[in-house]
Order: structure tokens, then C-alpha cells, then sequence
């Protein structure tokens, strides 16, 4: 293998850092930026020297040659790297006014240039490890197929040269790298979800799973489903914010346990309800969480304030994997908990007569939004089986959003598409989205049950999908987020890698952008509830923020 790096694949690498540098949705980090380059300028490499390899065998075969004058071709050869760099050096510097941009948008401080140079440092030693790694493998299967050679026509000797190292890297990555990876992952996640989190302790209200009452022990409900059940107003906060009357909310809450299966567990929170009378309140809320069991609190707690904690919440932990491993690694399971928690709640539910059966409201966010969407066969089916519904952070690649906004009326954009004239699902990057579409044309009539889609036009968890790859999305062309980079622009192959890098960021932005979902929440429940979503709510604002405690999926 030549020490030396392809001249063309350098070259090639050098372009492509030009675009990796440009914006995506989140002020990016000293990693983010690596991340991106990195990899950008990897392809860039094996493209720029593929296709000099590929240049030269078409000569060869079509017997044409070129040559150049060495001595007149010297200037060009040595103004060449000095016009790279100095390119590369402008992209930089434009970034840097970008990410200033972005980070106005979201209103938090601008990422630091020594930080963003230390992110171009790290992409160069990115590239350099991948780069080194592709050049080792293609030498073994260069390796392979001459000592094939002997044995097949030098044609077919490369194709199984190239097909078995293929193989054989694609082995070694799955069962060596992924595998191993996900054990230890995993095996975090287990010490993780048996670690009690600051500031939560036993409820003492038999209201909640996890107290003395409960059939739910304590200790078996999980860090997140302790967060769940020791967190969130009582009834003396309640009615403090709001001045009236209240009761103490119900939360009935099942962790995950070896040996127990989806159907036992939702028996198990069906089991709560009915020892807590959660059958009786006027509201039952039945949240799908995402990996470790994790609730969005401004979520469970509007709905708790909304209804003078009239109400209940049933939820289950299925996985103990963090949200982020398990959306790539299993996205089944999201799915088969909330259809069977969802089931087990309506069969409970038939069972009484319908004046005394409560509203029955759903909702989840990001993993947990995409689980309790599929639980139902469409917008249709969650109309005919649910009272109404919030979900926030839903991926657009999931089946109920692809149903939905592919169908939008004409003139309205992804990010805030009008579906069927907004008659029971209303989408809204801010609650005012609630109201009027995109040019500020009054909705008609929302009629019950009322479904909200949260989608922040800056939140990469939705605008994330796999088609980024290779397929320009239309909420790159329509420009229509306000939070979102006018120098934001989409690029095969790069967008993909920006937008996923930007997802493990979004959570540490201010709410109403990326993937922060906070006190906009308590505005879409209070409209699914049938009241304003633009009424003075900030006391209860203030009230939840006073009952929560600080924890991310």
C-alpha cells in the first residue's frame, strides 16, 4: 500500500470540507463539526481517487493516453494546493458568521472560533483514521485477488478479491465493533436504570406507583419511572396556581423487568389504575415513553393543572436503552408497548358504561411519539379510539406522519402543513399555528377529538430520515422555518451526517427549538382540552416549572 496520499482523492476531500463546513440546524459543537467533516471529506477522498483510477482504466482500455508538460504545468501544480486552502480557509470563515446566525435563532451564546478550529482539527484526524482504514482495506482486497489470479481470469479474481473482503469487513464491523458496542451500551443502560436520580424519593400519596400502596415496588420501576412517579404537581400545587379546587393526579407507572413481557406489564399498569381509581377520574392520559422509560413532565403535568388533577396517567418503560440507541437499534418495540398498553386500557374501558368511561388522551414524544402513532392504523383510527392527542418530536420518516403531510394542502410547507383544512390535526411549530396557517388565514372549525403534531422547523429528530442521503427534502427548498439558517442548504451524502450529528445537541437548546418541547406543551394540551391555547396560562407555567426537576431522555 503507497504511504502517499491520491493527489485526486485529496483534492476530492478538500471540496467536500468546503460543504461539511456549511450549517445545519443546531449551533455545532467542536464534535459535531469533526463528525461532519470527518466523514464528508472521507468520501470525498474515495471519490476524487476512484475516479482517477476509474479515468485511467477507461484510457487504457480505449488505448488513449494523456501527458503533460511537467515544466509548463509546475505553476498550476503549485498554486493548486495554496487555492484549496485558501478556500477551505473562506468556507471556515463563513461558517463562523452561520453559526453565529444559527445560534441568534436560538437564542443561546455563540459557539466559540477556538472551538470550531478544534473541530476542524479533529475532522482532519477523522479523516486521516477513516481514510487509512479504507486504503488497509482496499490493499487486502487487492492482495486477495492476485493471489487469486493463478487460479481464475484476473476479471473474475478481482470480483471475488473485492467481494470477500467486502464480506469479510462487513463481519468484522457487525460482530466485532456494532455488536460489542451495543453490549456495552447496553450493559451501561442496565447500572444506569438501577441508579436513583437527585432528588427523587418514594411518593408517599397512594396515588402513585411506587408508594406503599402500590403492587409496583419502588425499586422496580426504573430511574426514569421513578422520575415519573416521584415528580409532578400534587393538589395543594394545583391549587395554588390556579385558585380552585383540586385533587392529587393520579400516576400509574410500570418498569420494565427481566422475565416480563409487554402484555404483563401493561396488565400491571391496568392493575394501578384500578387500585387508584384511575378509571374514575374525568381524564385518563396514556403517554408512550421513549428509551429508559423517560415521560416528557410538561406533557403529564398540563394535562394534571388543565384538569385540576382530575385525572390519571398510565405509562410502562419497555426498554432501558437510552432513546438514542434505540431508535436505530429497535424500533419495534416503541410500537408493540404502546398497542399493547393502548389495548389493554380500552379493554378495561369497555367494560364500563359510556357515561362513566373518562376522556381517553394519548400523546409521546420523539421515540415515544413515533411508538404511540404506529400503535394506530391512521389519522382516521386515532379519531374513532382517542379524545385527542399531543405529539411532539414525531419523525417524519414515521407512517403517520409520511400519511399525513405528503397530502398538505397546496402553498403550506412541511414544517407547518395544513392537512384536511385542519378540520381534527392541526401541526404547529408555535402554538399560534394553532390558530391561523402559515400566511396567518384563520382555521375553520377544529372539531373533536383534536390531534396536535409539535414540529419545531429547527428540530433534527424530525427532519432526520434516511432519504437525506441521497434525496433533497422539501423543507430544504421551501426555507419556511423561522428559527432555521438561511445558509442551510441541502447536500447529498453531508446533510444526512450534519443532521445526525445535530440530534444528541438538540436537547441542550432552549425550549420552542430543536428537540425542546417544554412550556409550549401546557398551550396544545389546553387547546385539545377545548380552551384557548392563547389564554393567560403563565401561572401554571410557572407553577410546573417550579415541579420539575431537570432530566432528559
Amino acid at each position: 500500500m503507497r504511504l502517499r496520499p491520491d493527489a485526486a482523492g485529496v483534492i476530492g476531500a478538500h471540496v467536500m470540507s468546503w460543504v461539511s463546513l456549511s450549517p445545519s440546524f443546531i449551533p455545532r459543537t467542536w464534535w459535531m463539526t469533526s463528525v461532519a467533516m470527518g466523514i464528508s471529506q472521507s468520501l470525498g477522498y474515495f471519490v476524487g481517487a476512484a475516479g482517477r483510477t476509474a479515468a485511467r482504466g477507461l484510457g487504457r482500455a480505449v488505448g488513449v493516453s494523456v501527458t503533460v508538460d511537467q515544466e509548463k504545468a509546475a505553476p498550476v501544480v503549485r498554486a493548486v494546493p495554496w487555492v484549496m486552502f485558501g478556500i477551505s480557509g473562506l468556507s471556515w470563515l463563513h461558517n463562523l458568521r452561520a453559526q453565529a446566525e444559527i445560534a441568534g435563532l436560538m437564542e443561546t451564546r455563540p459557539i466559540r472560533t477556538r472551538e470550531h478550529l478544534v473541530g476542524v482539527l479533529g475532522g482532519l484526524v477523522l479523516t486521516t483514521g477513516l481514510v487509512s482504514a479504507g486504503r488497509g482495506v482496499n490493499a487486502i482486497a487487492t492482495s486477495v485477488s492476485r493471489g487469486l489470479k493463478p487460479l481464475l481470469p484476473e476479471p473474475v479474481a478481482a470480483v471475488v478479491g473485492i467481494s470477500a473482503t467486502a464480506t469479510g469487513t462487513a463481519f468484522v464491523l457487525d460482530k466485532v465493533v456494532y455488536r460489542r458496542l451495543l453490549e456495552r451500551l447496553s450493559k451501561a443502560a442496565q447500572e444506569t436504570n438501577a441508579k436513583l436520580l437527585p432528588g427523587r424519593v418514594p411518593p408517599v400519596e397512594p396515588e402513585r406507583s411506587g408508594s406503599e400502596a402500590s403492587y409496583e415496588a419502588w425499586g422496580t420501576l426504573g430511574s426514569k419511572g421513578q422520575a415519573v412517579v416521584s415528580d409532578g404537581p400534587r393538589a395543594v400545587d394545583i391549587e395554588e396556581a390556579t385558585g380552585q379546587p383540586a385533587m392529587t393526579p393520579i400516576r400509574a407507572y410500570a418498569g420494565w423487568r427481566e422475565g416480563r413481557d409487554l402484555e404483563a406489564t401493561a396488565a400491571a399498569v391496568v392493575a394501578e389504575l384500578h387500585r387508584t381509581g384511575g378509571f374514575e377520574r374525568e381524564v385518563l392520559l396514556m403517554l408512550t415513553t421513549t428509551g429508559t422509560g423517560w415521560l416528557q413532565e410538561w406533557s403529564a403535568s398540563s394535562v394534571e393543572f388543565l384538569t385540576g388533577g382530575n385525572c390519571a396517567l398510565a405509562a410502562m418503560q419497555y426498554t432501558y436503552l437510552p432513546s438514542g440507541v434505540a431508535f436505530f437499534a429497535d424500533r419495534t418495540t416503541p410500537v408493540l408497548a404502546a398497542s399493547v398498553l393502548l389495548s389493554a386500557i380500552e379493554a378495561e374501558l369497555e367494560k364500563r358504561p359510556p357515561e362513566r368511561r373518562p376522556q381517553l388522551l394519548v400523546g409521546g414524544e420523539s421515540l415515544g411519539a413515533l411508538g404511540g402513532t404506529q400503535a394506530f392504523d391512521g389519522l382516521e383510527d386515532m379519531i374513532k379510539r382517542v379524545d385527542g392527542a399531543v405529539w411532539s418530536g414525531l419523525p417524519r420518516f414515521s407512517d403517520f406522519w409520511q400519511s399525513l403531510v405528503p397530502f398538505r394542502r397546496r402553498g403550506t410547507p412541511e414544517v407547518a402543513p395544513v392537512v384536511d383544512d385542519g378540520r381534527h390535526v392541526r401541526f404547529a411549530t408555535k402554538p399560534e399555528d394553532l390558530l391561523t396557517d402559515i400566511t396567518g388565514v384563520p382555521f375553520g372549525e377544529w372539531r373533536y377529538p383534536r390531534i396536535v403534531v409539535a414540529q419545531h422547523a429547527s428540530d433534527p429528530v424530525v427532519w432526520w430520515s434516511p432519504d437525506l442521503l441521497w434525496r433533497e427534502p422539501d423543507w430544504a427548498k421551501e426555507k419556511a422555518g423561522l428559527d432555521v439558517s438561511r445558509y442551510l442548504q441541502w447536500q447529498p451524502w453531508v446533510t444526512f451526517w450534519q443532521v445526525a450529528s445535530d440530534m444528541p445537541q438538540s436537547v441542550s437548546v432552549p425550549g420552542g427549538h430543536g428537540h425542546r418541547y417544554v412550556e409550549d406543551m401546557l398551550q396544545y394540551w389546553a387547546a385539545v382540552l377545548g380552551k384557548d391555547p392563547l389564554t393567560d396560562l403563565s401561572k401554571i407555567a410557572q407553577a410546573i416549572r417550579r415541579t420539575i426537576v431537570p432530566n432528559f431522555a
